[in-house]
C-alpha cells in the first residue's frame, strides 16, 4: 500500500482546486483513507495539518497578488484567499511574515515566505525526464536585474508595469515569459547576482529605456520540466547538469540556463507552478 503516492495525489488536487471549498471528507476520499486516519497521515507526511497547509498556499499566493496586482484592494485579495474579513486576513498574514498586508505591499520583504512550514519528503537522486527540442528564435523585451536576489520581485514589477503601459496587449502566453539564470543565488554574493527577465514581443514594437531588446537564439535545447515552488528550482537545474548532461554525448552552447514560465505565483498555488529549464546545445 503506497501511502506516499496516495497523499501526493491529495497535494496535487489541492493545488489544482485551491479556490474551491476543500473538505476533509472530499480529500480523504481522494486518498482512499478513512477520514479518521487521513488527517493524521497528512500531518505526518507534510509536517503540518491539512488546514494549515491549505491556508499557507492561499496566503503565499495572496502575497504575490499584493505585489503584482496593485489595482486589487487588500480586502479583495483577502476574500480570494478564503478570508471573511480584513482583520482575519491581516492576523494570519502577519503570523507568517511579521508584517501586515499593507506593510508587505509597500516593502516587498520576502524573507518570511522563503521557507515553507511544510516538509514534503526528500527524494533520492533525481530521475531526469529530459527532451531535446528544436526551438525557434524569439524577440524579447528584457529587463536586466543586477544585485540582491531578494529584490528580484521589484524588477518583475517594473517589467509588468512596462508591459501594461503599452498600447497592445503584451500579457505573455504560457511559454512566452523567460528568465536568464546567469547565477545561482545560493552561491553568488548579492552584489554580483544577475538575472534577466524577458517576454516575447512583436518585431515592430519599439523598446527603450531600461527595457532592451534581446534575441533568444533558435537551436536545439535540452528541456526539463520543474513542477512546484521555484524556490527549489536549483534541484532541477543541477540535475540537468550533474545527472543528465554527464550521461549524454551533448555539449552546451554559449547561453545561460533559461527558465521558461508557464504560469505565475499570483495566479495559482505554488505546487502547480510549471517552469521549464532549457540548456542550449551545440
Amino acid at each position: 500500500m503506497n501511502y506516499e503516492y496516495r497523499l501526493k495525489k491529495v497535494v496535487e488536487f489541492i493545488g489544482k482546486h485551491l479556490d474551491e471549498k476543500l473538505t476533509l471528507t472530499q480529500l480523504s476520499g481522494i486518498a482512499c483513507f478513512s477520514k479518521y486516519h487521513f488527517h493524521r497521515l497528512f500531518t505526518i507526511y507534510t509536517g503540518i495539518s491539512l488546514q494549515q497547509y491549505i491556508r499557507w498556499l492561499r496566503l503565499k499566493r495572496a502575497a504575490h497578488q499584493l505585489i503584482v496586482e496593485k489595482d486589487n484592494t487588500i480586502i479583495t485579495i483577502a476574500s480570494n484567499a478564503g478570508f471573511e474579513s480584513h482583520e482575519s486576513f491581516t492576523r494570519a498574514f502577519k503570523q507568517i511574515c511579521g508584517m501586515s498586508p499593507s506593510e508587505f505591499r509597500s516593502k516587498s520583504n520576502w524573507q518570511g515566505w522563503e521557507q515553507p512550514p511544510y516538509c514534503l519528503p526528500i527524494q533520492g537522486k533525481t530521475i531526469m525526464n529530459v527532451s531535446i527540442r528544436n526551438i525557434s528564435k524569439r524577440r524579447l523585451a528584457v529587463l536586466e536585474h543586477h544585485g540582491d536576489p531578494k529584490k528580484l520581485g521589484n524588477s518583475v514589477n517594473k517589467l509588468v508595469s512596462w508591459a501594461k503601459a503599452q498600447s497592445m496587449n503584451l500579457k505573455p502566453k504560457a511559454g512566452e515569459a523567460f528568465g536568464f539564470a546567469y547565477d545561482d543565488p545560493k552561491t553568488t554574493s548579492p552584489e554580483n547576482f544577475r538575472f534577466d527577465l524577458g517576454i516575447t514581443v512583436p518585431v515592430g514594437l519599439k523598446l527603450e529605456g531600461e527595457v532592451i531588446e534581446r534575441q533568444l537564439p533558435a537551436g536545439r535545447y535540452a528541456v526539463a520540466m520543474h513542477k512546484g515552488s521555484r524556490d527549489n528550482i536549483g534541484d532541477t537545474v543541477y540535475g540537468l547538469y550533474r545527472d543528465w548532461l554527464a550521461q549524454s554525448a551533448e555539449e552546451l552552447g554559449d547561453l545561460p540556463c533559461i527558465f521558461c514560465y508557464y504560469n505565475f505565483e499570483h495566479e495559482i498555488a505554488e505546487t502547480e507552478l510549471l517552469t521549464e529549464c532549457w540548456l542550449l546545445l551545440k
